[in-house]
């Protein structure tokens, strides 16, 4: 059978790197594929590449090298463990204050911390924070969460006030970066990720405040100031670095773009499951992802066959837990029945998700449902 074109419609999951991007790797390679912890010229100039794609990055996240620093990361993973892990606990028993939505990244290295008592919060649809359960005596040293939810969108309005005053915030920012301004004056620790905006796949960053002494959880060189050992990928890092600023490009422009989309999709829902298809993701979250269900279809089945019948790509949830048997632990936290989560569907747009890709969905998603 002839390979089907791909329609990508799970781009919260991550894009395939940009051509652009991709033609660009041989000459940086040529140029900077050198140790940059040599003591070589060649090692000097790559060292230099690295401290102005700090700059840049920085700059993208609405600060300086004054104020932050940035830790190069292989994963937004291995940036969350380092965040939660390496933060300057002064207790082994601080409790901390955790988005019951968060990535499972943030999440499941939070839960086993298991000498830290949690303080559950939902992010609600306006973009406040809900604590859930009884509070906890002591006030949390610190807090997780989503700026913007990887299932359902839902956008963190940036209250610090939700939090004491004395309360470090670690922000995962992946869904975020590039789509939606970064409150820096409302976080501590910015979680960002390169394959969200059509960069290398390994590549991330954690952004901290310099005034946090992170202790570091991989060792054994003492490169990037002792916080993360290894030998950086100077190439990558460019790559992630120009990908970011591609995509923060225009950015106000494009999120209009991916509004106009996402409207088109819920009529075309709501026209398909005549009302009774329910949309978990709220008229107030980012247009980029929209998380829906049909009841009596399971979600990963439904996916499975439009991806292999048709092209058509769309997740179930979140990425890195697709291998995972349980339910969303977001909609299990939103009261919603476990067998209407396992018929959960999430489409996440990009810039280049095109109208012509929706209609494609929408045509053959009923030819689906009767194959089913």
């Amino acid at each position: 059978m002839a390979r089907l074109a791909v329609t990508h419609l799970d781009c919260a999951a991550g894009v395939p790197m940009l051509p652009m991007l991709a033609s660009e790797y041989p000459a940086l390679a040529r140029q900077y594929g050198w140790n940059p912890h040599g003591l070589t010229c060649y090692a000097e100039d790559a060292r230099r590449a690295l401290l102005d794609a700090e700059r840049r990055l920085l700059a993208l996240c609405g600060t300086t090298p004054s104020e932050a620093g940035v830790v190069w990361c292989a994963t937004g993973t291995e940036a969350a463990n380092l965040a939660l892990r390496g933060f300057p606990w002064k207790t082994a028993d601080a409790p901390i204050a955790l988005d019951l939505g968060a990535h499972p990244a943030v999440r499941e290295t939070v839960q086993a911390m298991r000498s830290h008592p949690i303080c559950g919060f939902l992010v609600q649809p306006d973009g406040a924070v809900r604590f859930t359960g009884t509070p906890s005596t002591t006030a949390p040293a610190l807090a997780a969460l989503s700026l913007v939810n990887n299932e359902t969108g839902v956008v963190w309005n940036g209250d610090r006030d939700a939090f004491p005053l004395d309360c470090t915030i670690v922000l995962d920012a992946c869904q975020a970066f590039g789509r939606h301004p970064l409150p820096w004056r409302a976080a501590d620790l910015l979680i960002l990720s390169s394959r969200k905006l059509g960069g290398p796949a390994t590549g991330a960053a954690l952004v901290y405040r310099k005034n946090l002494k992170i202790s570091p959880i991989i060792i054994g060189g003492g490169q990037q100031n002792g916080l993360r050992s290894g030998t950086l990928d100077t190439v990558s890092i460019l790559l992630f670095v120009e990908a970011a600023e591609m995509a923060c490009r225009d950015r106000e422009e494009k999120l209009q773009k991916v509004s106009l989309l996402n409207q088109q999709l819920r009529v075309g829902l709501a026209r398909l499951g005549k009302g009774g298809w329910p949309i978990f993701s709220p008229e107030t979250a980012s247009p980029y992802i929209c998380y829906f269900a049909i009841p009596g279809y399971e979600g990963a089945i439904v996916a499975r066959a439009l991806a292999e019948k048709y092209g058509i790509i769309i997740g179930t949830g979140s990425a890195c837990s697709a291998e995972s048997n349980h339910t969303s632990p977001l909609l299990k936290a939103l009261n919603v029945p476990d067998d209407l989560a396992r018929c959960a569907l999430r489409v996440s747009f990009s810039s280049h998700t095109t109208p012509d890709d929706l209609d494609c969905l929408l045509e053959v998603l009923p030819k689906v449902l009767e194959e089913y």
